[in-house]
C-alpha cells in the first residue's frame, strides 16, 4: 500500500472522529504552544489557523518565504532570497538546503483541545504525465482533560517540468503532552525522508525561447540526492507549587429552569520553582548518487571514477537540566528567572578509505536505488568506507523573562560553551514586545537583538567526497543583530514594518568552484520589510515589499523582492465564501547563487544576473461554511505564455512554467 493511500485511510478514520465530536454540545477550544530550543520554556501561544483565505498560495515553499531559489520543482534544495527568512533547523551544513521540509523540535506545535480536531488536504498540479501531488493530514485530541495526542503527515510527489527533476518527500510528527498540577511532560518524534533527481540546469538556456517542450530540453547531468532527518524530543518538569484561592463566577439553572448567577472558590496551584529536563536527539543524513561519475560536469574525481555515492551524517544528542523561578508566584517582581546546563554529544561520519564496490541490487527504472536509506537496499550500493568522529560540548546558561501580562513582554537569555569542540562559542539574545490602544485600534511594537559567536560546521572544516575535498581552519563567525517591528492594523489598512540589521564577521560561503571560503572582515546586511494590506468591502490588496542591501558580493541579495495579491472577497448565498484574484512574485536582477548538486549548497557566482521577471497566478478560492470545506483552482504562472521567456530563478535553472492546479482542505471540529 502506497504512503498516500495510508494517509487517506487514516484521514477518513480521524475525520469520522471529528464529525462524531461535532455532534456533541461541547464547543471546540484549542490552544497551541512551542518550546524555546535552549531553555525549554513554552514560547508563543497561538490559535489554530482555520481560515480559508489564500489557500492556493499555501505550500511548503511559499510558507517558508515569499521568494525562494529552487530548481523549479516543488521538491528541491531551497534557499530564501530574503536573508532574514533563512532559518537554520539543524546543526548540519547539508541540511540547510532542505529547511522548508524539516520539522525540528523547535517547530513542533503542542495542543490542548476540548474536542478532537482533524484536517485533510489535497492539492494537485495537472500536467500530462508530469503531475504534482501534495497530500497533508493533521489530527489532535485530548484523551483526558490533561493528556493530548496528535500527529501530522505530509506527502509530496512532483515530477517537475524539466528532465531529471522528479522528487518526493514524506515528513511529519507524532506528539503528545500531559499537563498536571505539578508534573508536566511533552514529547514528540519528527521525521523527513526526501529524494530528488539533479540535472545541473539546462545545457542550452536558449532552448527556453524555442519550441521544445520543457521535458525535452537537454540538461547538463544526471544525479540523485537524498536527505533523511529524524528527531526525538522530551521536555518534562516538576513544579513546586503553592495553593491560591480564586473566586469563580458561573451560571446554572434552578429548579424552575431559570438561569441563576452563582460563585464558588477554586483552588489553583501556582508554580514557585520548576525543575526541568529536556532531551533532544537529531539524526540527519545526506547522500548524493551518480550512476556515471564522469559526466564532465565536475572538475575533479577523487575517489571512484565509475560511480558516486557520497554520504555525510550528523547525530546530535542534547540533555539540558534547569531550575526556573516562576514569574506567576512573584507578585512584586513580575518576571521569571532560569539557570541551566546543557551537554551536547555529536557524531559525524568521515571517510577513511577508498570506495568499495558492491553488487548493485534493487535499482529503480531510472537506474538508481529505490531507497537510499531503507535496509533492503542499503547494502546494495557502492559507497565509501566511513569512520566516526565524536565530539562533546558543555554549556551553561541563564534566562530572565516576562511572558505574562497584557501589555509588555520581554526575555533575555544567553549561554557559553565551557568545554569541548565548540569551546568559546556563546550567544546572548534579547527581545521586547508591547501592545497598547491608539485611538480605536491597537498598536504593537517589538524589538530583538542578539550577539553570537558560532563555531563553523564540522564539515566546513574537513570534507571528503568523490568530487570535492578540503581541509580548513576557519575561525568562529561573529554575528551582531538588531531589529524592530511596528504594526498598526485598522479596519481598512493594515501596515506592518520590520527593519533588521546584521553585522557578520568572518562569514563563510561557498565560492563558485564549490569550495568554502571565509571572509577576512565583516559584512553588513540591512533589510526593511513592509507589509501593507488594504481592505475594502469588495476588493482587497495585500502587499509585501522587502528591500535588502548586502555590503559584499560574498552574500548576494536582490535589492527588492515583492509579493502582491489583488483579490475580491465576499459571501454568496450566505453559505459560500469566495476569494478570486491574481497574485504576483517579483525580484530585481542580481547575481543569484547557483546550486551545486553534489554538495547541496548554493555557490556564489558573478557571471550572470537573473531577475526582473514577474510570476503571476490567477485563482478562485471557495469555502463551504456548513461543512468547513475549502476548494480552489489556480492557473500558475499564466503569463509564461505571452511574456518574454527569460524566467530564470538562478543561472541555467528556469522557474516552473505555467500549470493548472486545484485542491481542497477539509476541517473536522465542533
Amino acid at each position: 500500500m502506497k504512503i498516500r493511500h495510508i494517509i487517506v485511510l487514516v484521514a477518513i478514520m480521524c475525520g469520522g472522529v471529528g464529525l462524531f465530536a461535532a455532534e456533541k454540545s461541547v464547543p471546540t477550544i484549542m490552544r497551541t504552544w512551542q518550546f524555546d530550543p535552549w531553555t525549554g520554556i513554552a514560547d508563543t501561544l497561538s490559535m489554530v489557523d482555520t481560515s480559508y483565505m489564500h489557500l492556493p498560495m499555501r505550500d511548503v515553499l511559499n510558507d517558508y518565504s515569499i521568494s525562494n531559489i529552487t530548481n523549479s520543482n516543488l521538491i528541491s534544495p531551497t534557499q530564501s532570497r530574503v536573508y532574514f527568512d533563512r532559518d537554520r533547523r539543524a546543526d548540519f551544513i547539508f541540511a540547510d538546503a532542505y529547511t522548508p521540509y524539516i520539522i525540528a523540535p523547535k517547530n513542533v506545535k503542542f495542543y490542548h483541545t476540548t474536542t478532537p480536531y482533524s484536517s485533510v488536504g489535497y492539492k494537485k498540479g495537472f500536467v500530462t504525465d508530469l503531475d504534482q501531488n501534495d497530500l497533508s493530514f493533521m489530527f489532535t485530541g485530548n484523551v483526558t482533560r490533561r493528556t493530548n495526542l496528535g500527529m501530522t503527515i505530509d506527502y509530496l510527489n512532483s515530477y517537475g517540468r524539466f528532465a531529471s527533476q522528479e522528487g518526493k518527500t514524506v515528513f511529519g510528527s507524532v506528539f503528545g503532552s500531559y499537563n498536571g498540577d505539578h508534573y508536566s511532560l511533552q514529547a514528540a518524534f519528527t521525521w523527513n525522508t526526501l529524494s530528488n533527481f539533479e540535472n545541473g540546469g539546462l545545457l542550452n538556456p536558449s532552448d527556453l525561447q524555442g519550441n521544445l517542450e520543457p521535458e525535452d530540453m537537454p540538461v547538463k547531468m544526471q544525479g540523485m540526492s537524498a536527505f533523511r532527518y529524524l528527531s526525538g524530543y522530551l521536555n518534562h518538569y516538576y513544579s513546586i507549587c503553592v495553593e491560591r484561592e480564586r473566586k469563580v463566577n458561573y451560571r446554572e439553572r434552578d429548579e424552575d429552569g431559570n438561569w441563576v448567577k452563582k460563585d464558588s472558590i477554586k483552588i489553583e496551584y501556582v508554580p514557585v520553582t520548576t525543575f526541568r529536563h529536556v532531551f533532544e536527539t537529531v539524526d540527519a543524513t545526506k547522500r548524493y548518487v551518480e550512476k556515471r561519475a564522469n559526466q564532465g560536469y565536475y572538475p575533479n574525481i577523487y575517489r571512484n571514477p565509475t560511480t558516486t555515492k557520497d554520504t555525510a551524517s550528523c547525530l546530535t544528542i542534547k540533555n539540558t537540566l534547569s531550575v526556573t523561578f516562576e514569574e506567576e508566584f512573584n507578585t512584586w517582581l513580575k518576571f521569571g528567572a532560569m539557570v541551566y546546563a546543557t551537554n551536547e554529544v555529536q557524531r559525524h561520519m568521515s571517510p577513511i578509505g577508498q570506495a568499495i564496490e558492491l553488487p548493485v541490487l534493487g535499482d529503480s527504472p531510472f537506474g538508481y536505488p529505490d531507497s537510499l536509506f531503507f535496509p533492503s537496499t542499503m547494502h546494495a550500493m557502492p559507497d565509501t568506507l566511513y569512520g566516526e568522529r565524536w565530539t562533546n560540548n558543555t554549556y551553561i546558561g541563564a534566562a530572565l523573562y516576562k511572558n505574562r501580562g497584557k501589555h509588555i513582554h520581554y526575555g533575555f537569555d544567553g549561554n557559553v560553551c565551557l568545554l569541548g569542540y565548540k569551546l568559546g562559542e556563546f550567544q546572548v539574545n534579547g527581545h521586547l514586545d508591547a501592545g497598547f490602544r491608539l485611538g480605536k485600534d491597537s498598536m504593537t511594537l517589538a524589538a530583538k537583538a542578539y550577539i553570537k559567536n558560532e563555531t563553523p560546521d564540522f564539515y566546513l572544516q574537513r570534507y571528503r567526497s568523490n568530487h570535492y575535498q578540503w581541509d580548513n581552519d576557519f575561525s568562529k563567525t561573529y554575528r551582531f543583530y538588531v531589529g524592530g517591528e511596528v504594526a498598526y492594523p485598522t479596519k481598512w489598512i493594515k501596515p506592518k514594518l520590520n527593519v533588521s540589521f546584521e553585522n557578520i564577521t568572518r562569514y563563510i560561503y561557498f565560492a563558485e568552484d564549490g569550495i568554502p571560503q571565509q571572509v577576512d572582515g565583516s559584512i553588513q546586511v540591512l533589510a526593511a520589510d513592509l507589509q501593507l494590506n488594504i481592505t475594502t468591502p469588495w476588493v482587497n490588496l495585500d502587499n509585501s515589499v522587502v528591500y535588502q542591501h548586502s555590503s559584499s558580493a560574498a552574500l548576494p541579495l536582490p535589492a527588492l523582492t515583492l509579493y502582491n495579491n489583488l483579490y475580491y472577497h465576499g459571501t454568496w448565498v450566505k453559505a459560500l465564501d469566495v476569494q478570486m484574484g491574481v497574485d504576483m512574485r517579483f525580484f530585481t536582477k542580481y547575481y543569484a547563487p547557483i546550486l551545486n548538486p553534489a554538495l547541496g549548497q548554493f555557490c556564489v557566482q558573478n557571471a550572470e544576473q537573473v531577475g526582473n521577471y514577474p510570476v503571476m497566478n490567477v485563482y478562485a478560492n471557495f469555502y463551504v461554511k456548513h461543512i468547513r470545506l475549502k476548494l480552489f483552482a489556480q492557473y500558475q504562472h499564466f503569463n509564461a505564455s505571452f511574456m518574454n521567456k527569460q524566467y530564470f530563478g538562478m543561472p541555467n535553472y528556469p522557474m516552473a512554467p505555467d500549470m493548472f492546479r486545484a485542491g481542497l482542505s477539509w476541517h473536522f471540529y465542533k
